[in-house]
């Protein structure tokens, strides 16, 4: 197929801040602060509503010490899809922490987003997808960061072996934040923990009938975790969240919820293991919360919390632990990613198995081979336009949504 060139809508993006006779205008809303604040409490959004196509975009001085920013812009770029890639008109755009968060490790002028549902619009020359397709996939995470690949804008050009083909009977809707959360859920468990998925071709050590701790189940990873986890035959599945959620987490799988305000959590559920008699070893921290920032603590942090959860007596060799952020003061947590480039080294440049990319993949095509088996989300908040999508940004970053999912609907 020949490769098209085709110009993009709305986009968000991230950005050093321009000096002033390259900013757009006129400005409608500033909230600034400053520091080297945790995402919880990173301060600052420059709103921007003029012009006909606009991107949410991420501001951030050069220096360890910036203030962060989130503002709307125009986006001029024509993109135009290589080979394998595609163009894909966005429907609905995922809101994640990462969103906000990657300022933290020194990404910025970028356009932000990092997972879509859409309609394919154009291809290059080697792509399997055809123009008309509904897809659902990530962005490639890099260092600089390329704004053509990003999710917040009405346009991006995207890669084939981070998109997949939307089974039918699931909703672009449903299926703009599903492939981040699911992809990072499916590396802890079948890639950082070493688990076998048989029913996806996936081989590794049995997790059938075998106990699991997830922390933070209502978070949108620890969703997907719940589901994959039971889809993988875990049994039983520990997961700690607000009472309030617990019904709903029992429903996509989770066999016994504990409230995670508990001042006796990791008691209460070395006691669940205890009475179950099942020696509980493997656990999944979805949230990484306490690790960073001037309240960092971890002693409070939740991969202490986790792992003073598992069962007492347990030999060390047996622990098998991960988290969504890396854990310094516990060598024993490995650290999952939604997105794993080709080869052996990571996206943030860490040794990696070379066969991770090939083990998700596999796990992901299985899971969106039917609407049915696809992970489900039981709350999906929907927003529209570039200033409400920029407002839920910040608010998902600073810890706002519990057993909730928000997307952007495009245009933006």
């Amino acid at each position: 197929m020949s490769e098209q060139k085709t110009a993009p809508p709305p986009a968000i993006d991230v950005q050093e801040p321009a000096p002033a006779y390259e900013r757009e205008s006129p400005v409608t809303s500033t909230v600034q602060g400053s520091g080297p604040a945790p995402a919880r409490e990173m301060p600052a959004n420059l709103v921007q509503l003029d012009g006909p196509r606009r991107s949410l975009l991420k501001k951030a001085l050069p220096c360890k010490c910036a203030d962060g920013q989130l503002t709307i812009k125009q986006v001029t770029e024509d993109y135009t899809p290589q080979k394998l890639q595609a163009l894909v008109s966005i429907k609905y755009s995922g809101i994640n922490p990462c969103d906000l968060n990657f300022f933290h490790v020194g990404l910025n002028s970028f356009v932000t987003g990092f997972e879509f549902a859409g309609i394919v619009e154009a291809v290059g020359s080697e792509s399997a997808l055809q123009v008309g397709d509904a897809v659902l996939g990530i962005s490639p995470v890099g260092f600089p960061q390329k704004s053509p690949a990003c999710t917040h804008q009405d346009k991006a050009i995207v890669e084939s072996n981070l998109t997949f083909k939307l089974p039918h009977g699931l909703a672009l809707k449903d299926a703009g934040g599903l492939a981040l959360t699911t992809q990072t859920a499916a590396d802890a468990i079948f890639n950082v923990l070493g688990f076998a998925f048989p029913a996806a071709g996936v081989t590794g050590t049995g997790g059938t009938d075998k106990p699991i701790l997830i922390w933070g189940g209502a978070s949108s990873v620890g969703i997907a975790a719940i589901q994959l986890a039971k889809a993988a035959g875990f049994n039983p599945i520990f997961t700690t969240a607000s009472v309030k959620n617990h019904a709903a987490l029992q429903l996509l799988g989770a066999t016994h919820c504990f409230d995670y305000k508990s001042p006796d959590v990791t008691g209460d559920i070395r006691a669940a293991a205890k009475s179950l008699g099942v020696s509980l070893t493997f656990g999944f921290d979805t949230v990484g919360s306490g690790l960073h920032g001037p309240n960092a603590d971890s002693e409070t942090s939740t991969p202490t919390l986790l792992r003073r959860s598992l069962s007492k007596g347990a030999e060390e060799i047996s622990v098998k632990l991960v988290c969504t952020q890396p854990v310094a003061h516990d060598p024993a947590f490995g650290f999952c990613t939604c997105y794993r480039p080709v080869g052996s080294i990571g996206a943030m440049g860490h040794p990696q198995d070379p066969e991770f990319p090939t083990r998700v993949r596999k796990v992901m095509e299985y899971v969106l081979g039917s609407a049915e088996r696809a992970p489900k989300h039981p709350n999906i908040t929907v927003v529209k336009g570039g200033e409400a999508g920029l407002q839920e940004i910040q608010r998902v970053a600073y810890g706002g949504a519990s057993l909730e999912k928000v997307v952007i609907e495009h245009p933006i």
